[in-house]
């Protein structure tokens, strides 16, 4: 009768020892993983709400976002299309009444961040373009076309520098000496 009363607590123990090592604590180390997941997965869908304006807004969210990086592809040129940036220059140097006496583009130069790595943008190298223009036109003329081109953004322009020179013999208009720099997408 002793054998029967020491093995019924050791079976009942040896049971209760493979339920919870082989059933319960994977099911919970199980639902440790899943929780961590979840919390995971909540945190992620939460910075996505707020990147884009919440879940209320997601659709015109999503549009904005769209128009926004489709204007960002346009402000970018690639290197093929550098010559439609002259092209355009010109165009807008015409609509302001300044005449383009000349322009000259430099070579391309590679961004680089501070570590001095390639900088890329949609994953092509950024590159940048100067170009050195000498206008000729009014005082106005020549501020309202250097204004269009560095808010227009389609391309991405800036003005690097500009000297002004009154000559007596042009008088009411101006010569101008302008650097530019055009952001170009290299291959």
């Amino acid at each position: 009768m002793d054998k029967k009363k020491i093995l019924i607590p050791v079976i009942f123990a040896a049971a209760i020892g493979l339920f919870l090592q082989f059933i319960y604590f994977p099911k919970v180390s199980q639902a440790r993983q899943l929780s961590l997941e979840y919390r995971k997965i909540k945190m992620e869908i939460n910075e996505l709400y707020n990147f884009i304006g919440g879940e209320d807004k997601l659709k015109d969210s999503m549009i904005t976002m769209r128009n926004h990086t489709a204007e960002l592809e346009q402000a970018f040129l690639s290197e093929k299309e550098a010559s439609n940036t002259i092209k355009q220059l010109n165009e807008k140097a015409v609509e302001f009444k300044v005449n383009v006496i000349s322009m000259k583009p430099g070579d391309l130069i590679n961004y680089t961040d501070i570590h001095g790595s390639q900088l890329k943008i949609l994953d092509q190298p950024c590159k940048s373009m100067p170009i050195n223009l000498s206008l000729e036109g009014r005082y106005q003329s020549i501020g309202d076309f250097l204004d269009k081109i560095e808010l227009d953004k389609k391309p991405l322009i800036s003005v690097m520098k500009i000297e002004l020179k009154k000559d007596q013999n042009l008088s009411p208009k101006i010569k101008a000496e302008v650097g530019l720099n055009a952001c170009i997408l290299g291959e």
